[in-house]
């Protein structure tokens, strides 16, 4: 229990300056073997590089004038359902808009948008190559690249943003038919599909395998051509009738297909990453998915559930492609966190280009950029949803961006504050450390904890990370050991629960070091800089000056039994370091606590290393 209120709060800081956490592994002496750490061995396949390349352009299905077309022949053809009221006018009803920011502010103002869930990648174009990325080569009047957005017809497009509309265009409404169609309705809904079926076909874009399913004529409905025969004669699919009497469906009867194909289904599917450190599958946790009528209209969205999971609401759409995006909101439009795709003005996105038709997508990540993506994602979802809930940890603030970096081999990074007009991401992540030692899976995990206890640390205390505090010798110790606390306890909770086997890929080489961070209960007190054990040393019960084989003499730790909530709060707005011993002392009662004073003189031991002017 508290012997005390703990202290009122001091007044935060207004000015607030640009540092960093230049956070490295740097004492790990077990560093993953070379074909491991090599990008070969990472990068297995295609479809992974940086920048998307596009291919062939073609034509938009759901354009009114694409739509009108498919309408008349519709009418042309004798085995077509045709609307009850004779009539079905081809208005606009969706708008196909690009947009041009100009600057950090416009850019944010349409990424947020919910409505607009803009795309970098326009719509009317096969993939050549899928990066996570994509760069307009003719964006060169701006830093950033184009934009694209279906959005309804009487949307209020922002006007301080420069844009064009690209397209007018008309998409059939079955989702307003209710759940119970009358006789009429379900002849509407019939309707629907034959005129959606005939405008992807006229303009191309049937998928193969459903051009496959369907049987043809070219002027009389009982030639019952096939795909292969279209092929045969030389002609192409657009240029031929589909006989809508025969659906392509597995039933026999005729009504039960037209049953089949007017009912709802609910898009689903599972996101999963293999975890490179343990050699295990997990799922990609509170990832945002998006599901696209025929890729273009946003019609459902979703988010995965710890196994990956997600369902969206029933529709009667039969064709969509799925996009998911690394990021994760809280309720409504409060975004937690977004991930960055090397970048600040990409969001990391797995846009499927692969049309499903009232089926399910599976993405399993084994390699290369999603992967590394999938960890990060899971790293702050869990850090959001339990870490710090279930230890008690101040919450990072919301609307974070985690610039998730690829390539580079840079440290990892916590910005507490920002000047510059860019949208600059308060965390970076990095896959290879500064010294280019990839991070596995849970380097990633640990280094992504970190860097948000960082953020944590900063919301509950602004004052610790202003520029009053840059020249403080008791500043650095002082956060970096809590967020390397925090990091130890969590990571390796989550690992053991995952696999009580787990060896941390950063261990010492010692059979008593085994998991992660120990590494560092093996350095004497010269060898250590900011990044010391005190957090573990306060909560676990080793003693590492007792442990055997590990050379030199290490600090004496005799105090166990404190938890994480109770050193952050004996830690909230400490100055130095005798305050957050005194204040562990003073708050709560524990048994080892007459050995704070000796355990906490090895702190300050460390403050100094490297100082030509001890700091008092």
């Amino acid at each position: 229990m508290k012997k005390t209120n703990l202290p009122l709060a001091i007044l935060v800081s207004i000015l607030t300056f640009m540092t960093s956490c230049e956070k490295d592994d740097s004492f790990s002496e077990n560093k993953l073997s070379n074909e491991f750490n090599s990008e070969s061995y990472m990068k297995k396949g295609t479809g992974d590089d940086k920048y998307t390349v596009l291919g062939t352009q073609k034509e938009i299905p759901c354009s009114v004038e694409n739509m009108a077309e498919a309408y008349q022949s519709i009418l042309k053809n004798p085995t077509a359902v045709k609307h009850p009221d004779k009539n079905y006018p081809i208005n606009k009803t969706h708008l196909y808009v690009k947009f041009k920011p100009q600057d950090s502010i416009q850019y944010n103002k349409i990424v947020n948008d919910t409505i607009l869930a803009v795309s970098d990648e326009p719509f009317e174009y096969e993939i050549a190559n899928q990066g996570s990325i994509y760069l307009d080569p003719k964006a060169n009047d701006t830093i950033f690249t184009f934009y694209y957005s279906v959005v309804p017809k009487d949307y209020q497009i922002p006007s301080e943003v420069p844009h064009e509309i690209l397209k007018d265009l008309h998409f059939t409404s079955e989702d307003a038919i209710g759940e119970t169609p009358s006789e009429k309705e379900e002849n509407i809904l019939d309707f629907y599909e034959d005129l959606n079926t005939e405008a992807l076909k006229i303009s191309d874009n049937l998928e193969e395998d459903e051009k496959k399913e369907h049987t043809y004529f070219q002027n009389d409905p009982s030639e019952r051509l096939s795909y292969d025969d279209v092929k045969r004669l030389g002609l192409k699919v657009k240029d031929v009738q589909i006989n809508y009497e025969l659906e392509p469906n597995d039933e026999d009867v005729e009504g039960e297909a037209r049953l089949f194909r007017r009912r709802k289904w609910r898009p689903s599917g599972t996101i999963t990453v293999q975890e490179d450190a343990i050699n295990q599958s997990v799922g990609v946790m509170g990832a945002r998915v998006r599901v696209r009528k025929w890729g273009w209209l946003v019609i459902r969205k979703a988010h995965t559930n710890r196994n990956g999971y997600f369902e969206t609401s029933r529709t009667r759409t039969k064709r969509v492609k799925y996009a998911l995006y690394f990021k994760n909101r809280r309720s409504g439009n409060i975004r937690r966190f977004t991930v960055k795709a090397s970048s600040w003005f990409w969001n990391a996105r797995d846009r499927g280009h692969a049309t499903h038709k009232r089926r399910a997508w599976r993405r399993h990540y084994t390699y290369g950029r999603r992967q590394f993506y999938g960890y990060v994602q899971n790293a702050a979802f869990d850090y959001y949803t339990r870490i710090a809930p279930q230890f008690g940890l101040s919450m990072p603030k919301d609307r974070i961006n985690i610039n998730a970096t690829y390539t580079a081999c840079q440290s990892s990074q916590h910005r507490p504050a920002v000047l510059t007009l860019l949208p600059v991401s308060r965390l970076r992540i990095t896959r290879r450390s500064g010294n280019c030692n990839y991070r596995a899976s849970d380097g990633i995990y640990a280094t992504t904890v970190h860097e948000l206890t960082h953020a944590g640390h900063q919301r509950m205390d602004a004052g610790m990370f202003s520029i009053f505090h840059s020249g403080s010798c008791n500043r650095a110790v002082l956060t970096e050991s809590w967020a390397e606390g925090v990091e130890t306890i969590v990571t390796n909770q989550r690992y053991l629960t995952l696999d009580p086997n787990y060896l941390a890929t950063n261990r010492f080489n010692n059979t008593n070091l085994r998991l992660w961070n120990d590494g560092r209960q093996a350095n004497t007190v010269a060898q250590m800089n900011e990044y010391t054990p005190i957090v573990a040393d306060l909560i676990d019960n080793v003693n590492q000056n007792t442990i055997p084989g590990i050379g030199g003499i290490q600090p004496i730790d005799r105090v166990t039994g404190y938890n994480l909530n109770q050193i952050q709060n004996a830690l909230d707005n400490c100055r130095d370091i005798d305050c957050w011993e005194n204040n562990l002392r003073n708050y709560y009662f524990n048994a080892t606590e007459n050995n704070l004073n000796e355990l906490f003189d090895y702190v300050r031991d460390v403050r100094n290393n490297n100082l030509s002017t001890p700091c008092n």
